[in-house]
């Protein structure tokens, strides 16, 4: 796969998210108000708009909420098709864009079980999912 371009923070709360996903864990902000697991990182919470949050380790499992393959390249970076986009819903619950890897087009479907790879670029990892639950 070719190397991916490293992500420019949007605010000053995504540093911790990138942190962790070096260290192989997906971390995710928790309110300390309410207990809603957000993402993206921010300020405020949107539930109950508390400004206490702790960064949580989460199991980096969750489904396939929605798909999308492309079977002709938009990206030159991306020259082998078809590749995916999925919406992932994190057992948690937050809802996070990423590729599902490892599987080939007709063996993925919504609702079906991922669980979190990281892929270690030349600057940062990057989260991808795999078909399977926790191990």
């Amino acid at each position: 796969m070719p190397e991916r371009t490293r992500p420019k923070p949007k605010n000053r709360f995504e540093q911790a998210y990138w942190d962790a996903l070096a260290r192989h864990q997906l971390s995710l902000q928790r309110c300390k108000g309410c207990g809603f697991v957000r993402h993206p990182p921010g300020e405020f919470c949107p539930e109950c708009w508390s400004g206490e949050f702790e960064w949580q380790p989460l199991s980096g499992t969750g489904s396939i909420v929605s798909i999308i393959w492309y079977m002709k390249s938009l990206d030159a970076r991306f020259p082998e098709v078809p590749y995916n986009v999925a919406l992932v819903r994190l057992t948690e619950g937050p809802a996070l864009i990423s590729n599902v890897v490892g599987s080939a087009f007709g063996e993925i479907n919504i609702g079906d079980p991922v669980r979190a790879r990281y892929c270690d670029e030349t600057d940062f990892t990057a989260l991808l999912f795999e078909k399977g639950s926790a191990g």
